[in-house]
């Protein structure tokens, strides 16, 4: 790259209209800001040595005040022209960004930046038709002047999760989702370098450069900016897709969905009358808004009437016999599923949609000659480019016989001639971290494999030695992290941003020290007042292993004195409304709005007490039905009377 330093003349200081770059961050859910540094603008000469050459008139960087690790850079030029920044950190390391198109006023954003840091930057001047980032190194390429800029705090829910990183990843950056409904970018020594708050799931980068990801049943695409491209909602034509997306072939995205349908079980001993269940599809978004195509309904493949074809003991009123929990792209373009209920790995044809072959579970085309090599419960199945299976295998429900509940990454390689799937590679940690339900392990371009346990992420190489680790773990007894769902790799870059140098050391996160005072007794105190509040108008609608108090259009369910054991299954709602036609198209069937929630996040424990909220719906309510239930049962319910909420 040829670089030359701008010329320049006579100086004479003129400002842009903004003058003054503050940097801000979220502290908080209550969305209050605070500024941590500033920048002065910095207003350079506007005589030029030659009148051909464009010249920088004057620059500044700024927080973004949606998110303290974007910065923009804004550049105004004597005359049109394309420029790129390099930012520089020593412990962080060194990016630039894309060239950007012509124009004489840029406002360059920098991404793939740390909390609480400080980077300076240098602005480049290209002159004359470059055709992309590749080509800079051989334009005529101008210096320009530079600057500093201090990145803000992360979020309060962030910065105050414990986190210990070490080792070095083979990849440039780990994409995850981040317990308390985040997802983050990592840089190579575990340095949280992006983030965006969202309910928490799976998540696939786009060709475009965008992120997809699933919230609470809705797709929602975005830019690396955060900027909402596209949202498609639960029960419209995206469907209901829940757990995983993949890129398919042209770009188009797969994802699974799901619909209810109705049954009549009483051959198997059920009560005759009418049940719904769930019935897993899959479906396929072209790009355009509202283009959908279902391609596969579990279903027709499947009779989920027969008890050998579907889980043995579905939870009670929740019939999701199939619950397909992932989808990938094997080496033949065939689409490989992971069957949580069947412990049961699938490979349909992309050409027909039809099945071509099964392993364990129901039907398996594949046998076992050693019982220890078989998967429960299993995530993020995928063929390898050598046919090979990789999965991460929770081992939930796993018999004794077989060593019980642990968890690993493992490794098949199917003989089609013989018959049989054989382990040949596994990663188990010592000591285990067993996973009953998440986790995810993906099989890097490099031959290494990135796992994510609970709240630890690994990559181990082909002999399985850790080279790169990080764990979240919470600092209180009485406090649940939520699980990670899955972590990513070989993703090169957040927004196109070529890395000159790599980080040298992971940042040491100051927060997580102060977590208790931090989080515990500021954040979890307020919530439990902001619960308890609401109940000074409240109205007991029933009693048992917890009191449901009705308390405007809420339902605030309260267990004093209560421990973290009591808060581990998972609440049901049904909500049954006045008048039918309330009910989505999608509920109409099962004549009920089913609200099933975890305590955990919106629930809090304090001083020995449970309390967490659940808001009702816009309608007029006949009665509502609520409880806890686990896989085998209910463990208690109510049912009673609410009325017209206070919206209403």
């Amino acid at each position: 790259m040829t670089r030359r330093k701008l010329p320049i003349g006579i100086q004479t200081f003129r400002k842009l209209p903004r003058t003054t770059a503050t940097t801000s961050s979220a502290t908080g859910s209550s969305g209050c800001r605070r500024a941590i540094a500033a920048t002065a603008f910095i207003a350079l000469g506007a005589a030029l040595a030659s009148a051909d050459e464009p010249a920088v008139l004057g620059h500044d960087a700024s927080v973004s005040e949606r998110n303290a690790l974007i910065v923009y850079v804004r550049v105004a030029l004597s005359r049109a022209a394309r420029v790129y920044v390099e930012y520089d950190h020593p412990q962080a390391g060194r990016y630039r960004t894309p060239l950007s198109e012509p124009g004489a006023a840029h406002a360059v954003p920098l991404v793939r930046l740390r909390p609480e840091t400080t980077y300076d930057y240098t602005i480049f001047v290209v002159d004359g038709s470059v055709a992309g980032n590749a080509a800079l190194d051989g334009a005529d390429t101008a210096a320009g002047p530079g600057g500093r800029f201090t990145t803000g705090s992360l979020p309060l829910r962030l910065a105050t999760i414990p986190m210990k990183a070490r080792g070095r990843s083979s990849q440039p950056l780990i994409l995850s989702d981040y317990p308390r409904g985040y997802y983050v970018f990592w840089d190579e020594v575990g340095g949280i370098v992006w983030y965006h708050e969202g309910a928490g799931g799976s998540i696939a980068q786009l060709p475009a450069g965008t992120l997809l990801y699933l919230s609470r049943g809705s797709l929602v695409e975005i830019t690396p900016l955060g900027a909402v491209v596209n949202r498609f909602e639960r029960h419209g034509a995206a469907a209901d897709p829940h757990h995983d997306v993949a890129v398919f072939d042209a770009g188009r995205v797969i994802y699974l969905s799901r619909a209810r349908f109705v049954f009549d079980d009483s051959a198997n001993g059920e009560p005759a009358q009418d049940a719904s269940g769930f019935a897993d599809q899959l479906r396929v978004w072209a790009g355009e808004a509202g283009h959908f195509e279902q391609v596969w309904d579990s279903k027709d493949a499947w009779d989920l009437l027969d008890p050998a074809q579907r889980e043995a003991t579905p939870a009670p009123g929740n019939f999701s016999w199939t619950h397909l929990n992932s989808v990938s792209i094997g080496p033949r373009g065939n689409i490989v599923l992971s069957s949580r209920a069947r412990n049961q790995v699938v490979s349909l044809s992309a050409d027909s949609w039809t099945i071509e072959w099964q392993l364990h579970g129901p039907d398996s085309d594949y046998r076992f000659p050693n019982p220890n090599d078989r998967f429960y419960g299993q995530h993020t199945a995928a063929q390898l480019g050598n046919g090979n299976v990789l999965l991460f295998d929770n081992g939930r429900g796993r018999p004794a016989a077989e060593g019980g509940a642990y968890s690993r990454a493992l490794e098949l390689r199917l003989d089609e001639a013989a018959g049989t799937a054989v382990k040949v590679w596994e990663y188990r940690p010592t000591p285990d971290i067993y996973t009953s339900s998440r986790g995810s392990a993906y099989r890097l371009p490099n031959g290494n494999t990135l796992i994510s346990f609970h709240n630890t992420i690994v990559e181990v190489d082909a002999a399985g030695n850790e080279v790169f680790r990080v764990d979240n773990l919470p600092l209180h007894a009485d406090w649940r992290l939520p699980a990670r769902y899955r972590a990513y790799g070989g993703i090169g870059a957040i927004m196109g941003e070529t890395m000159l140098r790599p980080p040298a050391a992971a940042p040491a996160y100051a927060r997580a020290a102060t977590f208790e005072k931090d989080y515990y007794l500021v954040k979890e105190r307020a919530r439990f007042e902001e619960l308890a509040a609401g109940l000074d108008g409240r109205q007991l609608a029933a009693g048992g292993a917890f009191d449901v108090y009705r308390a405007g259009d809420r339902l605030v369910y309260v267990k004093e004195p209560c421990a973290p054991q009591d808060v581990r299954a998972r609440f049901f709602l049904h909500v049954f409304p006045a008048a039918d036609g309330d009910l989505a198209s999608g509920s109409r069937e099962q004549g009920f709005d089913n609200l099933d929630f975890n305590f955990w996040p919106r629930g809090v424990i304090w001083e020995g007490a449970c309390l967490v909220a659940a808001t009702l719906p816009d309608y007029e309510i006949a009665h509502v039905r609520t409880g806890q239930f686990i896989r085998s049962g209910q463990l208690w319910s109510a049912e009673f009377a609410v009325g017209p909420t206070a919206r209403r």
